[in-house]
């Protein structure tokens, strides 16, 4: 009999996340277009590095408008932008701080810290969105952390075909929709694993 199994969900957290994707994106190319703007008129600065961010920035507002179905059909091009925008968002950052514009150079950088966080958090997402049934216990993915929860606080766990709840012994009840629907027999192999070791049921 299999010790593991990988339930691929759909989770709240993450789909808000995608969701948000146009937008994040049409605020960082605006920052970097702005940015750019204001360099090449007040300070005076290479003209090639400010047009340089110009051409980026406006490849992320093509991609925001003319190509949204890129953002969530195709998550890895959606990665490589929010990777673009983080390491452009931080150099605009080092950029203003080494001026002695301070406050506003702090401002991108932590701009920069949350996209870089995006982005490690996309990319964990795309390895790994799934709830793990193991003889451990049960793995949900969380946005900030994965939630490990062990067989002895588990109450009751229900999967099916289409979803699976689990009910946790603090009165939690925690429900996820499948990417998938179970056939037959995945769901009976799962549903006697789970009945063997949840210690409460």
């Amino acid at each position: 009999m299999n010790t593991r199994y990988s339930l691929h969900i759909v989770h709240p957290a993450f789909e808000l996340l995608k969701r948000s994707a146009r937008i994040l994106h049409f605020i960082a190319a605006s920052v970097i277009i702005i940015n750019a703007m204001h360099q090449l008129q007040y300070h005076d600065a290479d003209k090639l590095l400010c047009w340089s961010q110009v051409f980026i920035g406006a490849d992320i507002l093509i991609l925001v408008f003319f190509n949204a179905a890129a953002i969530s059909e195709a998550p890895r091009l959606n990665l490589i932008f929010r990777l673009m925008e983080a390491i452009f968002l931080c150099g605009i950052g080092l950029t203003l701080v080494s001026d002695d514009h301070t406050f506003l150079g702090y401002c991108h950088l932590v701009f920069s810290a949350a996209y870089f966080f995006l982005f490690y958090r996309e990319r964990r997402i795309l390895r790994n969105d799934s709830v793990d049934i193991s003889q451990t216990g049960i793995t949900i993915p969380n946005f900030i952390k994965d939630a490990e929860i062990s067989w002895v606080d588990v109450k009751s766990i229900f999967p099916r075909y289409h979803s699976i709840i689990i009910e946790t012994l603090r009165n939690r009840k925690i429900h996820f929709e499948l990417r998938r629907n179970l056939k037959i027999e995945e769901l009976e192999q799962i549903d006697d694993f789970c009945k063997k070791m949840c210690v409460n049921g």
